[in-house]
């Protein structure tokens, strides 16, 4: 049996918000535009309403970074996460922090830290200096809270996940969290069951490029394969420049092969509405949603773009009216 968060609770209504990453004011300012009140560290919400955050709160993008950002915006969810004021799911940034800070049996660290990934994570490691002796915050408080996280959130009414809801990598993971040492070892190997599961549930389906075509993301990487749109049901002869998401002017227009649909999940027109960030949906793009019951609320807001959230009141259908933003 699927486990499902609060699934008592369906009167409860959610402010569902995208990837922070450390930006600190823009989360501020987003609390205040949703009615939500300084409490402590962190924010009161509207009598019968909880905030929902979608991971990735730390790491800021080079060149973004707010002294003391990611650390402030820490203490806001995991105070609000402690008070029932809100819930919290795992991002990719979470999880490869998790494991750039921890060694397995052969005493290797778990995630390369080769300068991309510490490039990745400086801004979150600036806040912390002493991030290496046992006895300090980051080791005692924030990586032991960041591995209880889910990895998905559901309800009777709804659903959110950091990148992909793939039901079967869903259930690979029900009841888990990293803060089981036999299931933290074995997620943090790619090729096991428990690792795929949180590569789709948090980073996303990507799909190989045909022969010869790459193009250059936001970070500046060549990349052979692009992040496709998961919820698409197959259909034939959608083109890669269809499949793309976010969508992208370099991408082929050419039929996406038939194989690459085994990995595409898709998601019917009558789900739950579902949320998830990651993406990094380009500035100008303004706030919609994907399809009917499916909206991405990462819209770059860890460079110049604003913090975004949706104020989901039970509806089935996404409703434009209930996008709210930082700015």
């Amino acid at each position: 049996m699927r486990h499902t968060l609060n699934a008592m609770r369906i009167e409860t209504y959610y402010d569902i918000i995208g990837d922070i990453h450390g930006q600190y004011d823009k989360l501020k300012a987003l609390m205040a535009r949703l009615g939500y009140k300084p409490a402590g560290k962190g924010f009161l919400p509207p009598e019968g309403r909880q905030a929902l955050f979608l991971g990735d709160l730390i790491d800021p993008k080079p060149g973004h970074t707010q002294p003391g950002g990611v650390k402030a915006v820490l203490e806001v969810v995991k105070s609000m996460c402690d008070r029932g004021y809100a819930e919290c799911i795992m991002g990719n940034h979470e999880l490869n922090a998790i494991y750039f800070h921890s060694k397995g049996p052969d005493g290797q660290w778990l995630r390369v830290r080769g300068s991309k990934n510490i490039r990745m994570h400086q801004g979150t490691l600036d806040d912390f200096p002493d991030f290496e002796d046992p006895e300090s915050e980051w080791q005692r408080i924030w990586l032991p809270w960041m591995k209880s996280l889910p990895f998905y959130f559901e309800n009777n009414s709804v659903r959110a996940v950091h990148a992909t809801w793939h039901p079967e990598m869903v259930d690979r993971v029900a009841m888990r969290n990293l803060s089981c040492p036999r299931f933290f070892l074995a997620a943090s190997d790619k090729s096991t069951p428990e690792g795929e599961a949180l590569e789709v549930l948090l980073k996303g389906i990507e799909v190989d490029l045909p022969e010869g075509i790459t193009f250059i993301d936001h970070t500046g990487a060549e990349r052979r394969n692009m992040r496709a749109r998961w919820w698409e049901l197959p259909k034939p002869d959608i083109s890669y420049d269809q499949l793309v998401f976010p969508a992208n002017p370099d991408i082929p227009s050419v039929p996406v092969r038939e194989e690459a649909f085994e990995q595409i999940p898709g998601y019917g027109l009558y789900e739950k509405p579902v949320f998830f960030g990651h993406y990094f949906k380009p500035i100008n793009t303004g706030p919609e949603y994907d399809r009917c019951n499916v909206a991405c609320l990462d819209y770059s807001a860890a460079k110049e773009g604003p913090l975004v959230a949706y104020r989901w009141e039970g509806e089935s259908t996404i409703l434009m009216e209930h996008y709210r933003m930082s700015s």
